[in-house]
């Protein structure tokens, strides 16, 4: 029989974080959560005929599985992991292999509209509760050329980027315009996910006060 959940509050802002990515941990604790982080074993790879978001879905529910299964009775009740794709005329652009691969990714993306797609999923351990969301948006990069790609691949920011570049950090200046949520370029659509854990039952008294 699942047990009852247990809410996320300001006197217990634990959360288990399924990601390595510095920019979602970050972004949790900007909300006034206290993540704790448990990096996902799952490999991360593309079936035959599967959608970008059929895939970020996919793997977002795997890792919270996956992380679900290391937890102790001392860990948080609710997980959230994600995934996010660059996808251009159809074709993902996840992280690059090398340098030559994001200046391939970059001379790809140059002057030309994208979809960046980031799945989320919260997982609760005790009730079994699970929320998959998607969220999209459009991002059209200016022209650029062969030094600022270069240049821009010297910093080192785009090789741990889904589509070689990072919009919150010195790849803002690659980017024109966005339509659609920031921060699901940032790799975590920050209000759908609060959003899906409070129609979830998982959220108490939100934004949280600040402790005295």
């Amino acid at each position: 029989m699942k047990g009852l959940m247990r809410r996320v509050t300001s006197e217990n802002p634990q959360i288990v974080l399924a990601s390595g990515s510095p920019r979602r941990l970050e972004l949790m604790r900007m909300l006034g959560f206290d993540p704790r982080v448990r990096v996902s074993a799952v490999e991360e790879v593309l079936k035959p005929g599967e959608s970008g978001e059929a895939y970020t879905s996919r793997l977002c529910r795997e890792k919270a599985a996956g992380v679900q299964k290391t937890l102790n009775s001392e860990d948080p009740d609710w997980i959230l992991a994600a995934d996010t794709i660059v996808e251009l005329d159809g074709q993902i652009l996840e992280k690059p292999k090398d340098i030559a691969d994001a200046v391939d990714m970059l001379r790809t993306l140059s002057g030309r509209a994208h979809c960046v797609t980031t799945s989320f999923c919260w997982l609760d351990r005790t009730s079994g509760t699970e929320v998959v969301r998607s969220i999209s948006a459009q991002v059209w990069f200016r022209e650029l050329d062969d030094d600022t790609i270069r240049n821009y691949v010297a910093t080192g920011e785009p090789m741990d980027k889904a589509g070689a570049y990072g919009v919150q950090g010195i790849g803002a200046c690659l980017v024109a315009r966005v339509e659609g949520s920031y921060h699901t370029v940032v790799g975590l659509p920050i209000c759908e996910v609060i959003e899906s854990l409070d129609a979830a039952g998982g959220l108490a008294a939100f934004p949280f006060a600040r402790r005295r």
